[in-house]
């Protein structure tokens, strides 16, 4: 959300492959286990938490359920936030998320407003990361919580397989390092910062999504959007495998805490 253009990339077809992929209400990898993992042992209980890049609500959804917490959540891409917006309402939790559709750029909320910042996987579309970690320490409040997963890279030139992933994936990316999140967190205040390359778990939940797109989800897949497109998610796994196994791809979590 620091940059000052965007056009919508996650079309209802997209929308529909990932959420077969990874479940009702989630579009990024690993469902809600993966934000469990995230999350872990954070206390979320009656804070205020800011999810940037909320998707289709799924999310949201969970934290307010298994945390009790409340949650304003944006998104620059209005069909996800439609979608988000009907999954609250049907869920009854319009008084404990707030759903907001913004325009890239500076977060428009006040200084020291939030208790906790979250975002899963989106920061890869993000690409100023200095401007977004000064922006999240502005709007946390002194001893908030920052819990971030993104899709980071290793640290060589892209390779040829590397740019076949990101045609096929057909989405707009500006990936970084892990390490570089950890400097630019530091180098914007930020304290008690650590960091999990979680490439390994990843690689065998991409292979158990890969098998289950060649095997038993194969029929439904093409039912909901056709061979010609079951084809394209197919070999955008088979090559998600290949530049996780050279070690290219490598997602990461990020947990750090703005002073008192």
């Amino acid at each position: 959300m620091t940059d000052s253009t965007h056009d919508d990339e996650y079309d209802d077809t997209m929308v529909t492959v990932l959420e077969l992929i990874y479940g009702d209400g989630f579009i990024a990898p690993g469902g809600p286990d993966e934000v469990r993992n995230l999350v872990g042992d954070s206390d979320l209980v009656g804070k205020q938490v800011l999810d940037i890049g909320c998707g289709v609500g799924g999310i949201d959804v969970m934290l307010v359920r298994e945390h009790d917490c409340s949650i304003i959540g944006f998104d620059v891409e209005a069909p996800l936030i439609d979608r988000a917006r009907k999954r609250v309402s049907a869920a009854e939790l319009d008084d404990r998320i707030d759903l907001r559709l913004v325009e890239p750029g500076h977060l428009p909320l006040d200084d020291a407003s939030v208790d906790v910042v979250f975002s899963k996987d989106v920061w890869i579309h993000i690409p100023d990361k200095q401007a977004l970690l000064a922006d999240v320490h502005r709007v946390l409040r002194p001893g908030g919580l920052l819990l971030a997963a993104d899709w980071c890279r290793g640290p060589d030139p892209y390779s040829h397989e590397m740019e076949r992933f990101f045609e096929l994936e057909g989405l707009t990316y500006h990936m970084a390092t892990l390490a570089s999140y950890g400097e630019g967190l530091r180098d914007n205040g930020f304290t008690d910062i650590a960091l999990f390359d979680v490439s390994d778990r990843f690689r065998v939940l991409s292979q158990n999504q890969y098998d289950q797109i060649t095997g038993p989800m194969k029929d439904q897949m093409q039912a909901m959007v056709g061979e010609k497109e079951t084809a394209r998610i197919t070999e955008n796994w088979r090559q998600l495998l290949i530049v996780i196994d050279n070690r290219e791809l490598r997602p990461g979590h990020m947990r750090a805490r703005k002073p008192d």
